[in-house]
């Protein structure tokens, strides 16, 4: 974070990312990277050795660039795992997902949704009319077996950024920094993660046209305004929050929790941290008093609904039980998007966050416009011991590059990255610990042509803030699911 000053005299904070770069072992490679291109050396120095054997130097030189060649933030041998995944879901049939009409009017899975997100996501639904003891009415939480992770879904409403002041701004942006913060401190808490979700909502209702009092000019100026697409069918801001914990890691203590099952015990402790933590300062963060609200089963299969199927956000039912939520689901063969009930949808993953310091709010700016957008972010909040051993491996890193390039004139990026990690020694010395942040934008069309003219013209919006966008080829699905709050 860095500060701006204002007319009014308030320094509203702005916002700073750091440029996506590997730490890793050395020089940034991973180990898996060092033993395919040690592998590469060796076949390298046998060919010398051999009277310099063309062939086999080559094969090495070649085995050499496999190991140790990033692009777009992964490595060769992570692009290859991701290609020969696609490949065996292309021959398994696996890529399309759909409910069987033999299921109609039972429940496919609680969420309703592909099976992979359903094994995972599983669904602990409240006692009575709280969930496990906490007294938030109707909720539930999400587990995640393999990874022993519980997630409790929020849905709030946020104020309007441009109506707020420039102190009010300042403490909004302030207040994010807390939360993180406060996280990396609390037991067991492993990940924040924030969808901002533009989306059709319930259409006003229309005036009666053939009352006989209103004018005829009238008549036909409301006609042609209720026509209008962003009038018939409008869009609205919806944000969820999801909060997940490691349930070995969650602390006990004063707490007497020996005659709980495992499922009270965790949502007892989840709901403290939830509504002591995440709920007060998601306040201040600029959520509408009164509007927070921990989901439960029927709001989270409406808002997957709702993702899946745009129209049913303007039909104001709500999904039954009996009904799956989403009826089909399949990534497309050149593995570039995914097809939904309605609609189709883009994932990216954002690599590269703006490469100076801009506005707070200026992800505003993305999320307007005449489409259905989603725009996430994940923080995983890191302890101060961690973020300090990351900024040492960082450091390491750059003075290993440094020693090969000594004779070399720093690029823009190299330059970047020492006033970064000079920045975060600051922040750590005034007790400012990191987080390891991602995030991920999915646009949503009526068809492929009509995702196609969007995605160019959010690539013009996204350019102007340096914005890198990688286009996940051969993981919509799991990108889609990454998005979707189900701490998945």
């Amino acid at each position: 974070m860095v500060s701006g000053s204002n007319g009014d005299g308030v320094r509203v904070p702005s916002a700073s990312f750091s440029r996506l770069s590997a730490t890793n072992v050395l020089f940034g490679w991973t180990w898996p990277q060092l033993a395919v291109g040690g592998v590469g050396l060796v076949l390298l120095v046998i060919g010398g050795a051999a009277g310099f054997n063309l062939p086999v130097m080559l094969v090495g030189v070649l085995v050499m660039a496999y190991g140790l060649v990033r692009f777009q933030g992964l490595s060769l041998l992570a692009w290859t795992y991701v290609w020969f995944t696609w490949r065996s879901r292309l021959r398994e049939g696996s890529n399309v997902w759909s409910s069987s009409p033999l299921e109609t009017g039972r429940t496919v899975g609680v969420l309703g949704v592909w099976s992979q997100v359903e094994d995972r996501a599983q669904v602990v639904e409240g006692e009575s009319v709280d969930v496990v003891g906490t007294p938030w009415r109707d909720a539930c939480y999400l587990y995640d077996p393999d990874k022993r992770q519980a997630t409790a879904v929020l849905t709030l409403k946020v104020e309007e950024w441009s109506l707020s002041t420039n102190a009010r701004k300042r403490d909004r942006a302030m207040a994010l920094n807390n939360l993180t913060m406060t996280l990396a401190s609390t037991p067991g808490v492993v990940e924040l993660k924030e969808t901002s979700l533009l989306m059709p909502t319930s259409a006003p209702v229309p005036p009666d046209l053939d009352d006989p009092d209103m004018p005829s000019w009238a008549r036909g100026d409301l006609a042609e305004l209720w026509a209008m697409p962003e009038i018939a069918t409008p869009l609205a801001n919806v944000s969820w929050v999801s909060v997940s914990v490691n349930v070995d890691r969650l602390s006990t203590r004063s707490r007497n929790m020996d005659r709980l099952t495992e499922r009270n015990r965790v949502g007892v402790l989840l709901g403290d941290i939830v509504q002591n933590v995440v709920a007060p300062a998601l306040v201040e963060c600029g959520g509408q008093h009164g509007s927070i609200r921990w989901c439960s089963v029927d709001e989270l299969r409406d808002m997957i609904r709702c993702v899946s199927d745009p129209a049913h956000a303007s039909s104001q039912r709500k999904v039954r039980r009996g009904e799956p939520t989403l009826s089909y689901c399949e990534e497309s063969a050149d593995g570039e998007y995914v097809t939904l009930e309605s609609c189709v949808a883009r994932s990216w993953w954002v690599t590269q966050w703006p490469d100076r310091p801009v506005p707070a709010g200026w992800t505003r700016d993305i999320l307007q416009g005449d489409r259905m957008i989603a725009l996430t972010h994940i923080w995983r909040p890191l302890s101060m011991a961690e973020s300090e051993k990351d900024l040492a491996n960082k450091q390491s890193s750059m003075l290993q590059r440094s020693r090969l390039a000594d004779q070399k004139r720093l690029s823009r990026d190299e330059r970047r990255e020492r006033r970064e990690q000079a920045q975060r020694e600051a922040e750590q010395d005034a007790n400012w610990p990191d987080t390891d942040h991602q995030g991920y934008i999915t646009l949503f069309a009526p068809d492929k042509s009509r995702l196609d003219d969007l995605e160019r013209g959010l690539r013009m919006e996204t350019g102007k803030y340096h914005l890198t966008l990688n286009g996940l080829t051969g993981q919509q699905r799991k990108a889609l699911a990454t998005v979707l709050p189900l701490g998945v």
